[in-house]
């Protein structure tokens, strides 16, 4: 009877075996990547599947050892792997350095409640209700359906993309433009220096002075738009609208998926290319502004041990936030050097352009950089990034003096080496993000380098006409300039717009 009764166990857990820890695994990772899924690269996830996916199996493994039940070592699979991967959740939303009382938070208390919830899942472990199979079923069918919604908004994300994508290839010469005869154009670098403000600003708020940077830009010949304001005070919406030199109520823009699809397949990109340019581009740790499909894409590849942005986030979420937090007094372990380290890998390889890739070529270079974190010292090293509200008050005019030394010797290597004279721009998209008024959160760097400018530039040009004005000049174009205007819209709702004035007109 006893025999017949343990055979009957076993066809029971075959034939509902509980997998459902399996699936959990991996839930994490699809969730924090549907969430994020706009700013990242989908590659950036794959040693995070594959690192929850093997301790998953390691940890089920063992337990069913220990246990010598499927069913057992599945549960008890299951908690330990949501205390696992909560860890760093709950600690965040509980640490709070203004309350009180949660500022006492620490990782040895929360990590001694862990200890705990542990204890209390080990117990519950050994209950005879965890190895019934309608509560095996019960466990799969729950974390089946929560795979669910992450996977389908992974799927819809990447379906949505393709959909965007032209018919035809976007780098393809039009067939009726000539590449090869007399006509010679000029390279075009359109360099954003993400959350660059504009020198009176700077002054102002930071008390940082960036004239010598202006002055020697003015000397090398660029025109300065002393009046500069961004169109917009958010990079997608900023550079969707300067990409296609129109104003986003005349764009079908209404949330930032389409307006990532217009900065990646522009109206600019697509009339450049037409006239047989070479699109050159970079990554920049946000995927929406990499062009991956252009003719050049210069990737940066970090070492090995380094953590991209999206594991170092989830990561952060986890039980090993404790020894990562820790880690964090080596530069190396942590997300910011990434991002140093690409932003110099693409001003070092801006800088080599002219002779790397023939012309005519379009470089969009869009660098992270004055905007937060703050990883650069005046130098060019590694700023190990100070916590606070206040972290900016050092930090970006750090990045400014940094940055605006290291422009003008990239500036000098492009018009020494290009056998036509080039057009640069520099701009930044938007302001900084300590401000006192709506027009330093708008106001920004805009420097043009146009030797066939004869006049048309003027100081409140705004980033709408950039284009307007290089294509009128250059490509025999008609395009009328439009307003200089701005808007401005809450972080909460970014195409909620409200009108800014500029600070001074033609």
């Amino acid at each position: 009877m006893l025999e017949k009764q343990s055979k009957k166990s076993l066809e029971i857990d075959k034939r509902v075996f509980p997998f459902y820890p399996l699936l959990f695994g991996i839930y994490p990772v699809l969730t924090l990547a549907a969430v994020n899924i706009a700013q990242i690269d989908l590659s950036w996830m794959f040693r995070s599947l594959v690192f929850s996916i093997v301790i998953t199996l390691i940890l089920f493994g063992l337990l069913r050892w220990v246990m010598r039940s499927w069913t057992k070592a599945a549960f008890l699979c299951l908690c330990l792997l949501i205390l696992f991967f909560t860890y760093g959740h709950v600690y965040s939303l509980l640490k709070n350095v203004n309350d009180p009382v949660l500022g006492l938070v620490r990782f040895r208390y929360l990590l001694a409640g862990w200890i705990v919830l542990g204890g209390l899942a080990l117990w519950l472990s050994t209950k005879k209700y965890v190895t019934s199979p309608s509560f095996v079923v019960t466990m799969n069918f729950i974390v089946v359906a929560l795979m669910i919604f992450p996977a389908y908004q992974l799927v819809q994300f990447e379906i949505r993309q393709e959909l965007q994508k032209p018919n035809q290839p976007l780098d393809t010469p039009a067939n009726n433009v000539s590449t090869t005869g007399e006509q010679s154009y000029p390279d075009i670098y359109y360099i954003i220096l993400d959350a660059y403000m504009r020198s009176d600003n700077i002054k102002a708020v930071y008390g940082y002075d960036n004239s010598a940077f202006l002055n020697a830009l003015s000397a090398r010949g660029f025109f300065i738009a002393t009046c500069g304001q961004s169109n917009y005070a958010y990079t997608q919406p900023s550079l969707a609208s300067s990409l296609n030199m129109e104003y986003l109520d005349k764009l079908p823009l209404y949330n930032d998926e389409v307006a990532n699809s217009l900065i990646k397949i522009s109206s600019v990109r697509k009339f450049l290319k037409a006239h047989g340019y070479n699109i050159v581009a970079f990554e920049t740790g946000w995927s929406w502004s990499q062009w991956e499909n252009a003719d050049h894409y210069y990737r940066y590849q970090p070492n090995a041990y380094l953590l991209n942005e999206f594991e170092s986030l989830f990561f952060q979420t986890t039980l090993l936030r404790i020894p990562l937090d820790f880690m964090k007094v080596n530069e190396s372990s942590t997300e910011n050097a990434v991002q140093h380290n690409r932003i110099i890998y693409n001003l070092d390889t801006l800088e080599n352009l002219p002779t790397a890739v023939k012309g005519p070529k379009f470089v969009f270079a869009h660098l992270v950089i004055p905007h937060p974190p703050y990883v650069f010292k005046e130098n060019g090293s590694f700023r190990t990034e100070a916590p606070g509200p206040t972290a900016d008050l050092t930090g970006y005019p750090a990045s400014v003096e940094f940055i605006s030394n290291r422009m003008l010797q990239i500036v000098d290597r492009i018009l020494a080496n290009s056998k036509t004279p080039p057009i640069i721009i520099i701009q930044g998209d938007h302001g900084a993000f300590r401000y006192n008024t709506l027009p330093q959160k708008l106001s920004i760097l805009n420097a043009y380098y146009l030797p066939a400018s004869q006049g048309k530039l003027y100081p409140s040009i705004t980033p709408v006409n950039t284009f307007r004005v290089i294509l009128n000049l250059y490509f025999n174009q008609n395009y009328p300039l439009l307003k200089d205007v701005s808007w401005f819209s809450p972080s909460r709702d970014r195409y909620n717009f409200e009108f800014v004035p500029t600070v001074c007109d033609k």
